[in-house]
Parts: structure tokens; sequence; C-alpha cells
């Protein structure tokens, strides 16, 4: 049985077998893929009350990549130190993801995840060992916080996907 993920506090189903940092390099042309379906004009629209829209989920997925990019530097180079909580509802909100484009939204994404999957290969020998403390989560090592953003990037991969087919009438099976 899956170990359950601090963060999710449950298995990463979507994950699978497929290695975190293969799911993580793919997830770029992943969600251009599926962002290339979205129509410009129901980017912002939200598919449901309470429900995000594809422009929101993009912007959210640029700023969890700068949360990771804090936390992987803040392991790597601090280990056992004190991790930052952040509030995504508040990020949301004040960074006004639904007015960000979400292609300009993948770039960022893209170029902070590019960056971050450097960062982890230059990381000395022993790094999978380190941890940082979660005010929310607990110890939290640099190969949980890998798992955990790749499973996030399936989840709003999928999210995206969902919100296109509500939002043109499609469903599940269609083209």
């Amino acid at each position: 049985m899956a170990t359950a993920c601090p963060m999710c506090r449950s298995a990463h189903h979507r994950l699978g077998s497929v290695r975190p940092l293969d799911a993580m390099r793919a997830a770029p042309g992943r969600l251009a893929r599926a962002l290339r379906r979205v129509p410009p004009r129901l980017a912002a629209r939200r598919p449901g009350r309470g429900e995000w829209a594809v422009s929101e989920v993009m912007g959210h997925l640029a700023d969890a990549e700068i949360a990771l990019a804090f936390r992987l530097r803040k392991i790597g180079s601090e280990p056992g130190q004190a991790l930052a909580a952040w509030d995504q509802d508040r990020w949301a909100e004040g960074g006004r993801y639904r007015r960000t484009p979400p292609r300009e939204a993948l770039a960022t994404f893209s170029a902070l995840r590019r960056s971050n999957l450097a960062y982890v290969g230059r990381l000395r020998a022993g790094w999978r060992r380190q941890h940082g403390r979660h005010p929310e989560y607990g110890r939290l090592s640099i190969p949980q916080l890998l798992a955990h953003w790749a499973e996030h990037d399936l989840n709003h991969l999928e999210q995206i996907r969902a919100a296109h087919r509500r939002l043109t009438g499609r469903h599940a099976g269609s083209p």
C-alpha cells in the first residue's frame, strides 16, 4: 500500500508508478496541450459555483511553483528549519488570477519548473534525507515535496480538462 502524503493526507493515486521527476518534467507540455483546447473567451469563466476558472488554475500552478522553489532551497541550504506556509486562496485573490492570461501563467510555471528541476539536479548526495518543518504538515523531505508537486500537477491538469468539458458542453468521452 502506498504511503500517505503528509500534505495531501492520502496516497498519490494519479501519479501511480510514474517517477515524480519524470511527471514534473512532462507537466509543462501536458498543460500547454490542455490549454490549447480551451478557447481564450472561456479561460476566465468559472465552470461552476466555488470552482476555479482555467486562468485561476494556471495562476495557482505558477505561484505553487514559487512555493516549491522556496521550500526546495530552504531544505537544500538550511535542513531542519521551518518552512513557510501560504494561503492559496489569498494568493489567488491578491494575484487576480482570473485576470492573468493562462499562457502567461504557463510561461511562468514552465520557467520556474525548469529552474526547480535543475536545482534538484545540483543537490549534493544525501539530499533525500534532508527535511524541513512545515507548521501544518510537519516534517517534509524533498522527495515528499517532489511527489506531492507531481501529483498536484496531475490533479490540476484534470481540473483544466474537466472545466473545458463543462464550459463547452462536452462529455468525458467526446473528442
